[in-house]
């Protein structure tokens, strides 16, 4: 049986994933003005901080912190991984430009993703790998193959 996912998280998806070159130049033109990594990072964090904080005193639900209790540890970890990222990304971008490194990125992403799922660990229900999943990889693989061959 093949489930399909709904239009709109894949549209969601598409336009989350156009971000990502985005916030690498973006980032990568902050890292350059400020001349520190590191105080793009926080600063690229602490905007973002802001907007979601808005959001959320402007939405119509209430998180329930109570419960944040619960959860565990390693949950709280989001924020330093995402930091890492952030320092990589425009690290990356600087040292290889946007389409590069945005690729090995995305490469990265894919691989793990499917390792994940294959686990499935950090609360991820789990998704073998199967054909169609290592197709993909493949893909992926074979993209980033190609677009490393183009750079040299």
């Amino acid at each position: 049986m093949i489930v399909r996912p709904s239009l709109f998280p894949l549209a969601l998806a598409v336009l989350a994933g156009s971000f990502l070159p985005v916030q690498f130049a973006v980032n990568g033109a902050l890292a350059g003005q400020l001349h520190s990594v590191t105080l793009t990072a926080a600063v690229s964090y602490g905007m973002g901080t802001l907007g979601l904080m808005s959001l959320l005193v402007l939405g119509r639900t209430r998180p329930a912190w109570a419960s944040a209790r619960q959860a565990p540890r390693w949950v709280w970890l989001g924020g330093v991984v995402g930091s890492a990222y952030v320092v990589g990304s425009v690290l990356l971008t600087r040292a290889l430009g946007a389409a590069l490194a945005t690729t090995l990125v995305i490469a990265a992403q894919v691989v793990t993703a499917i390792l994940l799922d294959h686990l499935g660990v950090l609360g991820l229900k789990r998704r073998r790998v199967n054909r169609a999943r290592a197709a993909a990889l493949a893909l992926v693989l074979a993209a980033l193959g190609v677009r490393l061959w183009g750079a040299a």
